[in-house]
């Protein structure tokens, strides 16, 4: 018995014993119907939960992917703010800068006109003019001397009223920023919630998923086993053909990456077997007929009957379905005209997990279930609902060909 063989075995064995779902394993064709109506529930509840919380991490997916564009914004808003803000601290600088070089220029000329006694002065200029015109002019540059003052005593205080401005604007700023702030903490707040939310809910997905592949790899182990048995313990080209033809048809049923690899290897083994009878087989003829010659070319022939013989035939009513989640062994349902489909049906009647051929429609396994289907009833599974409408309701030959 290989390793990958005893591997399946012992796992079997495991989930059998394994209280986490409380389900028994039975063969497909065993008479522990009620341990398979279980673990077959057991199948659809933690698909239905998969496909659920699969949903919600799409949803929380679209939530924080909301959120962080929110935040990208507000962060370049706040990025922007700053900019504006250095260029008002810059402008008032600068006025800063201006007015106190202002102030003292005009401190400088206050202190020089004190230091003249510029009012005495002044009414010296008056009393000592020469003409009228004279006292015009040096009223006049009087006048402009004070008029310059003013200006600049005027220009100082437009300077350190637009300072004011610019303080208020940066106050208003800062009261923006703050709100900003508010908001993009509340943000980061709800994102990490979500973000809890999600690694929660993908923890618990991942678990659930887990220990839906556990059954899944089991029950499928345990479908192909007999027939990977019949692999690697026959000689005769007929079986091997037969359990290789079953093998191709279960293989894009399978979910579980180990039973796939198991059916792989089975495949491939198979195809050497069958390779190498038919060579020995081919050479055993080529003697036997030389033989023949040699004796005066006489030969005998054997029996070339097909193999048709069938465990069980029925006569069952067909209907058809399509849209299916995972059949009641944990397959995916699949319609293959050249290989095995998938077909619901009473285990009572065809045991699940049966090899079966239904005329008009093909090879097929055994592999679900459903309420209605009771007695001589089958459900053959098809691509789409146009096909099922077009099937309709009919009346079928069913031939059990392995179980």
């Amino acid at each position: 018995m290989s390793k990958k063989k005893v591997f399946s075995l012992v796992l079997v064995l495991f989930l059998c014993l394994n209280n986490t779902y409380n389900i028994a394993f039975a063969e497909p064709n065993s008479s522990s119907n009620g341990a398979i109506d279980e673990n077959m529930t057991k199948y659809k509840e933690l698909d239905g939960k998969a496909l659920e919380l699969d949903a919600e991490v799409g949803k929380l997916n679209n939530e924080i992917e909301e959120i962080n564009n929110k935040l990208k914004k507000n962060n370049t808003e706040i990025t922007n703010a700053e900019a504006e803000i250095e260029n008002i601290n810059k402008k008032i600088e600068d006025s800063q800068v201006e007015i106190k070089e202002r102030e003292d220029l005009m401190s400088n000329r206050i202190r020089s006109m004190y230091k003249s006694n510029m009012a005495t002065d002044m009414i010296y200029y008056i009393l000592t003019s020469e003409s009228i015109f004279d006292l015009f002019s040096r009223i006049d540059s009087i006048n402009k001397i004070i008029s310059v003052d003013k200006d600049m005593i005027s220009e100082i205080n437009k300077k350190k009223e637009d300072l004011v401005n610019d303080s208020k604007k940066i106050e208003e700023r800062q009261e923006d920023l703050k709100k900003l702030s508010a908001s993009i903490e509340n943000d980061l707040a709800e994102v990490n919630k979500k973000k809890e939310e999600q690694e929660s809910l993908l923890a618990k997905l991942n678990e659930e998923k887990d220990s839906l592949m556990s059954i899944i790899e089991a029950n499928e182990v345990n479908l192909v086993s007999n027939t990977i048995d019949i692999v690697d313990s026959s000689d005769s080209i007929s079986k091997l053909k037969d359990a290789l033809s079953t093998l191709r048809g279960l293989l894009p049923q399978l979910n579980s990456s180990y039973a796939i690899s198991l059916v792989e290897d089975a495949i491939s083994n198979a195809e050497y077997k069958i390779s190498t009878l038919e060579i020995e087989e081919n050479s055993l003829s080529q003697e036997n007929n030389n033989s023949g010659e040699s004796n005066g070319g006489t030969s005998s022939s054997g029996n070339n009957g097909t193999n048709s013989d069938y465990l069980a035939t029925h006569s069952m009513s067909a209907t058809a379905y399509t849209g299916h989640g995972l059949t009641a062994l944990g397959l995916k349902p699949v319609r293959d005209p050249n290989g095995l489909s998938t077909v619901a049906v009473d285990k009572n009647v065809i045991p699940l997990g049966s090899k079966v051929y239904v005329e008009g429609y093909g090879y097929a396994i055994a592999s679900d279930t459903g309420g209605a289907i009771k007695g001589n009833k089958i459900d053959l599974y098809f691509n789409t609902l146009e096909e099922c409408y077009s099937f309709g309701r009919r009346t079928v030959t069913v031939h059990v060909i392995s179980n």
